[in-house]
């Protein structure tokens, strides 16, 4: 339960609905908000200096992104991913992305080489600094939603946005398994980038494939951690 272990300072702009939420989108992709913990809007309201109600609105539209849940006579929820839930968005991941990068390479010229590299060369300077994490998260999701829009395919692009904020949840969750081995989150879209600069499809299919599944057993192996912490806590 949020009891005020997460803290929020005042806010004042003129978006208060959209700075809220992504107050709450970034506690919870962050992990600071936990899988299943409640959101109680009057202590989120207290701690931004806002009315109730902005609040409310703002955790209906991260309902609808799917990053939290409202269950009857319990409200909101922090979503708490299943083994099956994982599956899924990894799968639909690889299925979505795989044709995107067939049609980016079709698309590719330089100055999406010079975009795509500035975003490579930015995750090798965040993966060696813990304090970058969120960081991290952005430019690993940035990567893959340079290629989607490459790609020039708006209803793809549209499927893959669907799942943008859990994608980011899990990526946040996986990157803390890299912890011993920084250079990874680099090397492999590195590697991504350099077959499809070389118009390689079947070796940048190769390498991103790879890199999807790789995530998912990450993720799968995550939960288990966080299961297990769980349990030791009970």
């Amino acid at each position: 339960m949020n009891d005020g272990s997460v803290r929020f300072s005042p806010i004042d702009v003129p978006s208060l609905r959209t700075s809220i939420e992504q107050h709450i989108r970034t506690a919870i992709i962050t992990g600071a908000f936990k899988p299943n913990e409640r959101l109680i809007e009057a202590t989120i309201a207290d701690q931004l200096g806002v009315s109730r109600s902005p609040v409310r609105e703002a955790l209906s539209a991260l309902e609808r992104e799917g990053l939290i849940i409202n269950l009857a006579r319990k409200g909101y929820h922090v979503i708490q991913f299943t083994t099956k839930d994982i599956a899924e968005v990894y799968s639909l991941r690889l299925l979505l992305e795989r044709e995107a990068m067939r049609r980016a390479i079709e698309h590719l010229n330089s100055g999406h080489v010079v975009v795509l590299q500035g975003i490579v060369d930015q995750i090798g300077y965040a993966a060696h600094r813990s304090e970058e994490r969120n960081l991290l998260v952005d430019l690993d999701l940035s990567f893959h939603d340079q290629i989607c829009h490459i790609a020039d395919h708006s209803r793809l692009y549209h499927a893959w946005n669907s799942m943008r904020q859990q994608t980011a949840m899990l990526i946040s969750l996986t990157s803390l398994t890299h912890s011993n081995y920084p250079e990874q989150h680099q090397e492999i879209h590195q590697q991504i980038l350099n077959a499809m600069r070389e118009r390689d499809f079947a070796q940048s299919d190769q390498w991103l494939t790879s890199h999807i599944r790789e995530a998912e057993a990450r993720a799968h192996q995550a939960l288990q951690m966080r299961r297990s912490l769980v349990e030791e806590e009970e």
